[in-house]
């Protein structure tokens, strides 16, 4: 969601000058299912597959907020996470590579303390993957312009580090989100068609729930 977007989400009233399409479950599970298809599709060069994460919860805001949803919003979205988020792309990239030949070499017996080395990078792996997606979440909720060059990228990553140390319920629920993600599609190969989005909203969902007030007993 862009910044004027944001500021007209704060000047005008809740329930005026909106579509009501964000509203009902029915309309979400809709948006969230075309919203997985255009994160699968933006994903396709591998090292864009962050920005695309990134402008699908932009996407996914904007449905819940009764803005605009065409699916020329969410590629200009997507364009402009590319220029800002392509550095975290590469690095995401570099780091599964290592995540697989780890694993490969602890399989193959070949490394001392194989099963300590499994875990520790399994361990490190969920703990990256919940920082990833919550700065691609943190790019998404007004960060927009933060990417633009590399120091913005480490801006955005250090603000999805915060959040993950700040809130651990929600880090905990990204990463069931994540898991159950990897899961579907390890049985069920097609259903990678939909997870792109179902991680979107699990991003949202879990920010809107950070940023909500917590009630003072």
């Amino acid at each position: 969601m862009s910044a004027q977007e944001q500021a007209d989400e704060s000047a005008a009233p809740p329930a005026r000058g909106r579509r009501l399409a964000g509203e009902g479950w029915f309309p979400l599970l809709g948006e969230t299912l075309l919203t997985g298809l255009l994160v699968l599709g933006g994903s396709l060069p591998v090292v864009t597959a962050p920005a695309a994460v990134a402008a699908g919860a932009a996407h996914l805001r904007r449905h819940l907020g009764g803005y605009d949803t065409s699916v020329r919003s969410f590629w200009r979205d997507w364009l402009a996470a590319v220029r800002g988020l392509w550095v975290l792309g590469v690095l995401v990239l570099v780091a599964a590579v290592a995540v697989t030949v780890n694993t490969g070499l602890t399989a193959s017996g070949a490394l001392p303390g194989a099963s300590a080395v499994r875990w520790v990078t399994w361990a490190a792996a969920a703990c990256g993957a919940v920082v990833l997606v919550r700065t691609t979440a943190a790019w998404s909720d007004g960060g927009a312009g933060a990417g633009a060059d590399d120091g913005g990228v480490w801006r955005l990553l250090s603000r999805g580090a915060a959040r993950s140390r700040d809130d651990l319920v929600g880090s905990a629920l990204l990463l069931a989100a994540v898991v159950m993600c990897v899961v579907l599609v390890w049985m069920l190969t097609p259903l990678v068609l939909v997870t792109g989005g179902l991680l979107s909203l699990a991003a949202v969902a879990v920010e809107t729930r950070r940023a909500q007030p917590r009630p003072v007993d």
